[in-house]
């Protein structure tokens, strides 16, 4: 019996120091029908030098410019021919060897897929990171992260790809546009390592508001939305 094939789509852009790390967590899994692709948007440090060690591992890599994140992530989703998909940005990495081989049974083509993911913060402290799936969190928090999601190819083509209009949160405005037809599965499968770093207030602002726009979009009241907006400006204090 044939097993899916998963694809893994790695962002980088200037990843020297957290490249290295990603690339060999997939590389290094026992699951064995994987598809590897690395879009890279033109990096100007060791990073591209660093991928061509693993480039017999990759099965397919392109360095071009691009415009942001999500962009990139779209590039690659375009590029997959798995049955699933799964981004694994460039500071994230799998738990262990065995992530994936033991996910993929869990995986139900007419559910959204979650399963528990890690926080490494800068100062060393790890924090498991479970999320018992409510679609009604979702208008109020961006609570599902993406790194923890695998996507069917054929989900992709019911939602469509991520809206680049948005900057900062564009993967929960995908979630939320996934979950509307999919439900929410969260499995307690230990599955990804995400890195933690500052984020500016600057950032906290615009996903505030992205947030809010987004909520709105999917069917919240606009005074409702402008109520929780400014209730997290005032708890964030940005």
């Amino acid at each position: 019996m044939s097993i899916p094939k998963i694809t893994v789509i790695t962002i980088c852009f200037n990843s020297e120091k957290t490249i290295e790390q990603t690339i060999r967590s997939v590389i290094d899994q026992t699951y064995k029908n994987i598809e590897y692709i690395i879009v890279d948007g033109k990096s100007t440090d060791s990073t591209l030098s660093i991928i061509n060690k693993y480039r017999k591992q990759v099965s397919r890599l392109i360095s071009e410019p691009d415009d942001g994140i999500y962009d990139a992530m779209n590039k690659g989703v375009s590029m997959a021919t798995g049955d699933w998909i799964h981004i694994l940005n460039s500071d994230d990495y799998y738990v262990d060897s065995t992530s994936l081989e033991r996910i993929v049974p869990h995986l139900d083509p007419g559910r959204t897929n979650y399963f528990r993911m890690f926080l490494n913060y800068p100062d060393g402290r790890y924090q498991t990171y479970d999320f018992n799936y409510r679609r009604w969190k979702l208008f109020i928090s961006a609570y599902l992260p993406h790194p923890a999601l695998l996507v069917s190819g054929e989900q992709y083509k019911e939602v469509g790809i991520i809206d680049t209009k948005y900057k900062i949160a564009a993967d929960h405005d995908f979630i939320m546009r996934l979950t509307a037809t999919f439900p929410g599965k969260f499995t307690p499968e230990p599955f990804v390592v995400m890195r933690q770093g500052g984020t500016a207030s600057q950032n906290q602002l615009c996903a505030l508001n992205e947030t809010r726009i987004i909520a709105n979009n999917n069917g919240m009241p606009t005074w409702l939305c402008w109520f929780f907006y400014f209730l997290k400006r005032i708890h964030w204090r940005v």
